[in-house]
């Protein structure tokens, strides 16, 4: 359970200031290993929070194992997390959107699920230190 703190703590602690991604080119892709830490830790996680979202409202056995996560806040979480990645790095709805399905697409492949219930406790951490 300590473990778990100290992985949220580091996740929340403020990270030295990183310079925005380049979204220059015009076919400039921006991916979660590209964002600041502080950014790419809460993107990883409202992206986990919609994909078990969608397994629960498909009826996925996957995401039997998780609380209800609109009702539990993960989807404000999502809508929180990529507002305030678009107003700092100045990324446009359409790069938010392909940052997303990409991972989104990674969570659905394979390791995708161990991954997503590694990090959950760490996640709903993050949820619940923003008020959620």
């Amino acid at each position: 359970m300590l473990t778990l703190l100290f992985a949220a703590a580091l996740t929340l602690q403020a990270a030295p200031e990183s310079p925005a991604p380049d979204v220059s080119g015009a076919n400039a892709v921006v991916t979660l290993d590209a964002l600041p830490i502080e950014h790419a830790a809460a993107a990883r996680c409202a992206v986990a929070f919609a994909t078990v979202s969608r397994w629960q409202k498909a009826g996925d056995a996957r995401g039997r194992d998780y609380p209800d996560i609109e009702a539990s806040g993960g989807r404000e979480f999502f809508v929180r997390v990529m507002a305030k990645l678009m107003e700092d790095t100045g990324l446009g709805r359409e790069d938010i959107i392909a940052l997303s399905t990409r991972a989104a697409d990674e969570n659905e492949g394979e390791g995708g699920p161990e991954r997503i219930k590694a990090m959950m406790p760490a996640c709903n951490l993050m949820k619940t230190a923003a008020g959620l």
